[in-house]
């Protein structure tokens, strides 16, 4: 029996958490149980002087797995950044995603994918991933959930609200998510990114502008 599943589903063994197949690519197959021996119905033992035989042979019993499936999102592009930094406002605006948009923080409870179409047939896959926060690589606001999408992302737009409304620091905000990108995987430490400042028509603070180290 075979089993469709979406392109860039990982699996794992329930039992071991062991990563036994990452189907990232169209096409990509794997064996997830052996069937048993097949058997015969009364139909095979048929003769032309025993035409409706009244036995049967028993198949051979198959292998059984519980297996783990986590799906995580194939874009090129991954939109990062604290809760209500804008990032559902931009995929809304560059592509045909409609994401849940309002004024209050966690409005976007999963991710959403929009394709950008650049013309002349080309195009772009990008996606909202929603807020992350302070803990996010350990749990925290269900961050490690939504931390799995970014790993398959080609680079990240890491947006950044620099107007004062948030009450937050802008500085503290890009490194915190960055710290969770890193504590999470090691190699978003070193995916390109790009920083976005976001709510520029709320900028009451020239200085939230000023570029910061790496740190």
């Amino acid at each position: 029996m075979f089993v469709k599943v979406p392109i860039g589903t990982q699996i794992f063994d329930f039992e071991t958490g062991d990563l036994l197949a990452d189907l990232a690519h169209d096409g990509s197959q794997w064996l997830a149980a052996r069937g048993g021996r097949g058997g015969f119905g009364n139909a095979h033992f048929a003769t032309s002087t025993n035409r409706a035989p009244r036995y049967h042979q028993e198949g051979g019993k198959g292998e059984e797995r519980e297996l783990q499936l986590e799906l995580k999102l194939l874009a090129d592009v991954g939109l990062v950044g604290f809760p209500n930094a804008g990032k559902s406002t931009l995929i809304s605006t560059v592509s045909a995603a409609r994401p849940k948009i309002a004024d209050y923080p966690f409005t976007t409870l999963e991710p959403n994918l929009g394709v950008v179409d650049l013309g002349d047939f080309r195009t772009f896959v990008i996606a909202d991933i929603p807020g992350l926060i302070e803990g996010a690589h350990t749990g925290a606001g269900l961050g490690d959930q939504f931390l799995r999408h970014v790993e398959r992302t080609k680079l990240l737009l890491h947006l950044v609200d620099v107007s004062s409304m948030s009450g937050r620091e802008t500085v503290a905000d890009y490194l915190t998510v960055n710290h969770e990108l890193a504590s999470y995987n090691p190699e978003l430490a070193v995916r390109p990114q790009f920083v976005v400042a976001t709510k520029m028509d709320a900028l009451d603070e020239e200085d939230r502008l000023t570029p910061c180290e790496p740190g």
